[in-house]
């Protein structure tokens, strides 16, 4: 005698949002880096050590791409094809009502950034890459928390 399938939709939609979930997480353990990576002030950020600036930008891009990696894991789940273009995943999201239009702004900017930093030949400045990256620290707990949110939302229809 076979098991019987007792998995109730929900059971199912949870079991395939773990990926995210685990993302979210490391996302989550990214923030925390950044944030006792971060000096206090502008100034003190500007005037630290090579090591503090390029500790700051790995966490900056690290987020970044667990963004971009979440993001597309839930376009697939919607049975989207990811885009090819990092922006356009988080608009993909936005026009889902997954993030709001204020995270979605600031994402297409912090992109931006992103690219100035893995592209050497485009400068960015250390106070510019501060101001970024404390708004990073605000918009993406704002982004996992409209993420979070979003899924409560989908489970419950």
């Amino acid at each position: 005698m076979g098991k019987k399938n007792t998995k109730t939709p929900k059971k199912l939609a949870s079991r395939r949002f773990n990926p995210v979930k685990s993302k979210l997480e490391s996302m989550n353990e990214c923030f925390e880096q950044l944030q006792n990576g971060l000096p206090d002030s502008q100034e003190a950020y500007v005037n630290g050590d090579r090591i503090t600036h390029s500790y700051v930008k790995s966490c900056f891009l690290m987020i970044i791409q667990r963004a971009v990696d979440i993001n597309n894991v839930i376009i697939e789940f919607r049975e989207q094809t990811p885009p090819q273009q990092k922006h356009h995943s988080f608009l993909t999201l936005y026009q889902n009502n997954a993030i709001d239009k204020k995270t979605l702004d600031f994402f297409i900017k912090a992109l931006d950034y992103y690219e100035n930093i893995v592209n050497p030949y485009q400068e960015l400045s250390a106070s510019e890459l501060y101001d970024v990256s404390c708004d990073l620290l605000k918009y993406g707990e704002a982004y996992t928390h409209q993420l979070e949110n979003y899924f409560v939302n989908l489970a419950v229809s």
